[in-house]
């Protein structure tokens, strides 16, 4: 029964204390409140509902926005990205191409240099590579055969063998003075074994100039060329045999017959003065420092030959220098023997390195 059924019963009674009607008062109260308190809580409780709904539907719609706007902007930034790359790519590409067309180029043109560099020495110097080749081996045959005393010899100008001899030594230096002036004009760097030739006529004029060679030997004289040449002279009797041809053609050694034309004017020997005196009534014991100087030689050639004789056909012969410096009964040499040997090693140290 309600607060109104009850407040009805009693009005029709007629019986109604104030107590009772505190009471009811108070119950009629707390009916309205909790009456009031349900229907605000369902009404709360609608809103709070209707609210988390709106709500859910605005984040999942803010939530798409912000999913839509995210993958723009990594649509965008990929595309930049991709940008970028293409970009850096195609400007190392073409950095790279540069720097391969240059290399190229470059390894192109000095390829091209060094085939022309090596075409002009080749040709300047090439069949004097040959020539001197051919000499070094004549003259070692030629000391050898008069060292071993296998034929008797006289080295004076007015035979044939002592014109063949001299022949064979000046033809050393003049063909290394016409590969010197050659090399002048040509770059010779691109081939160095080239440099051996230059060093092979500085030895050359070494074994008949330098006093190293003469280990002061008591019997030396230097004041006038008797047992050996000085060093500048050479370079002009090297020029004596040497031709002169007109431009467009290479100049050449002398041949043999030439230079026995040559020997027989008397104003022409003087331009290989002083070769034709020291060749005069020569022998291994009349000028043993002579001897030396041309045993020395002799083994320069000798060695020189075995670097360069293979290059163009020619293969060293036996050649024992030790040998040939005992071919001389000169006290002091044969006393010096082991002396001379190691100074003939330090004489053809260049050319074996």
């Amino acid at each position: 029964m309600d607060i109104a059924t009850i407040l009805t019963a009693i009005g029709s009674s007629g019986i109604v204390s104030v107590g009772v009607a505190r009471w009811l008062t108070q119950r009629f109260i707390d009916h309205r409140l909790t009456k009031d308190l349900k229907a605000y809580q369902l009404d709360l409780d609608e809103r709070l509902a209707k609210s988390k709904t709106e709500l859910d539907r605005k984040l999942q719609t803010d939530l798409k926005t912000y999913q839509a706007a995210l993958d723009g902007n990594l649509a965008l930034s990929k595309a930049e990205l991709d940008s970028r790359v293409s970009t850096a790519k195609s400007e190392l590409d073409a950095s790279l191409r540069r720097s391969v067309e240059e290399y190229l180029g470059d390894k192109t043109a000095e390829r091209q240099y060094r085939f022309d560099a090596l075409k002009r020495l080749y040709t300047a110097i090439g069949p004097l590579r040959f020539q001197l080749a051919r000499a070094c081996d004549e003259f070692t045959a030629r000391i050898d055969r008069i060292g071993t005393g296998k034929q008797p010899y006289a080295t004076s100008l007015a035979g044939y063998f002592g014109r063949s001899t001299l022949f064979r030594l000046l033809r050393l230096f003049a063909i290394t003075e016409l590969i010197e002036r050659q090399i002048a004009d040509a770059d010779f760097s691109v081939d160095p074994s080239t440099v051996n030739l230059l060093r092979f006529k500085h030895q050359a004029f070494m074994c008949l100039s330098s006093s190293s060679v003469v280990l002061n030997h008591p019997n030396a004289e230097w004041s006038s060329q008797i047992e050996h040449v000085f060093f500048d002279t050479l370079s002009i009797v090297s020029g004596a045999l040497i031709f002169v041809e007109p431009a467009g053609k290479q100049d050449r050694v002398m041949r043999f017959d030439e230079f026995s034309m040559f020997v027989e004017d008397a104003s022409k020997r003087e331009r290989i003065h002083p070769f034709p005196r020291l060749f005069e009534n020569f022998t291994v014991d009349s000028k043993p420092i002579l001897w030396v100087r041309l045993v020395t030689l002799a083994q320069l050639c000798n060695t020189f030959l075995t670097t360069e004789g293979p290059r163009v056909g020619i293969m060293p012969e036996s050649y024992d220098c030790s040998k040939m410096l005992l071919a001389t009964t000169d006290k002091f040499i044969n006393d010096n023997h082991q002396r001379y040997c190691e100074m003939v090693k330090t004489i053809i140290t260049p050319i074996q390195n």
